[in-house]
């Protein structure tokens, strides 16, 4: 149960919004999709927006790609915990000095840890998004003013978790139900990849080789899969490392498949359109699993690590599948979706609009 402060906000009066100064920071490829949606709305009730985003993975192309009108500040600073250490101070005053002249008021993020800490520094509210709760949360559990996570994770998960419950806020669905609405299938996309209509199409995301709870067993399970599904003549496997290391995994397990068989994008794909006409998808990241489960493709995790509520949701309706050995690989089922497929359904926008209230009354009156 929750308690009444963690209960989803119903409504929160737009005057909230008029004038508000509110700082997006992007720190992964993901928060670009994420956040377009509720920026655009913001901005159209009247808040101003400032948005700044980190140099990793996609999220540059992606920034590019979708017209948002970022300031890039700072990069990542690779799988070295020493160098993640000494990039965080570095890439907090950078933030702190690109956004002191918008000055503003709110700050929000989906767990950028150098946003946090460049807003306490600032004396600026921050709210920080998650939906894995399992996740390094010491920073934002101490300095952010506000969290904001999925309804479906408890009380008890949270206090498990160690994340403070009366900073606590909750909306139902999940973040990536925030932008689902905004898509639409594009029928030509697989002609467009040029893949033929009796071939598989294969969408795979290698496990983050350099996040906070990468685990070396899903590399394993990895370069198992890469392996059985490019050596299927019938298919064409779409690899989408996210890093030059991911990529040094990818190629150690494709030593002698045609090049033709396997791609791997030089820039950032349509991720929805990749997901929702594949027809499998294979991901050690949480994001792109959730977007494939809720798009209706068949999805299999390779991610290893503590389950967190919002994987064990989907597991529990069937829409996600794991793997957690490469014995497991053998499970797939490699065969071809009905083509012209006609069951996507426009998902309600109302998680948008409840989370963009959930912000305003976060905002100060002032």
């Amino acid at each position: 149960m929750m308690n009444p402060s963690q209960q989803p906000v119903l409504d929160a009066p737009l005057h909230h919004s008029i004038g508000l100064r509110l700082w997006i920071d992007l720190d992964n490829s993901p928060h670009v999709p994420l956040f377009a949606p509720l920026i655009a709305l913001l901005r159209g009730q009247g808040a101003k927006v400032m948005i700044t985003a980190r140099r990793f993975a996609q999220t540059v192309d992606l920034v590019e790609q979708l017209g948002v009108d970022a300031t890039i500040v700072g990069q990542h600073a690779g799988r070295s915990k020493v160098k993640k250490v000494l990039n965080l101070p570095v890439r907090t005053l950078q933030l702190r000095n690109a956004v002191r002249r918008f000055a503003p008021q709110l700050a929000l993020s989906h767990g950028s840890r150098t946003q946090v800490l460049a807003a306490r520094l600032m004396g600026v509210r921050s709210v920080v998004m998650f939906d894995y709760e399992w996740t390094e949360m010491r920073i934002f559990s101490r300095l952010a003013t506000h969290l904001l996570c999925p309804a479906m994770i408890s009380d008890q998960r949270l206090q498990e978790a160690g994340v403070p419950l009366a900073k606590t806020q909750r909306y139902h669905g999940l973040k990536e139900h925030l932008y689902l609405p905004q898509f639409s299938p594009d029928p030509g996309f697989r002609q467009s990849l040029g893949v033929a209509p009796n071939q598989l199409l294969i969408t795979i995301r290698p496990p983050g080789l350099i996040g906070n709870y990468h685990d070396p067993r899903s590399e394993a399970i990895c370069q198992e899969v890469i392996r059985v599904a490019a050596a299927n003549r019938d298919a064409v496997v779409v690899v989408l490392p996210k890093t030059r290391l991911e990529s040094t995994l990818v190629r150690a397990a494709l030593p002698d498949v045609p090049a033709a068989r396997v791609v791997i994008p030089e820039r950032a794909l349509p991720g929805l359109q990749l997901l929702y006409h594949s027809d499998l998808a294979i991901s050690g990241g949480g994001t792109m699993n959730r977007e494939s489960a809720l798009l209706g493709t068949p999805t299999w995790s390779m991610f290893t690590g503590k389950r967190g509520a919002v994987d064990e949701h989907l597991s529990g309706d069937g829409s996600l599948q794991f793997l957690e050995s490469v014995e497991d690989v053998a499970k797939i089922p490699w065969v071809q979706r009905p083509a012209n497929r006609n069951d996507w359904k426009h998902h309600s926008k109302e998680t948008l609009h409840e989370v963009a209230r959930v912000i305003r009354m976060f905002a100060p009156l002032s």
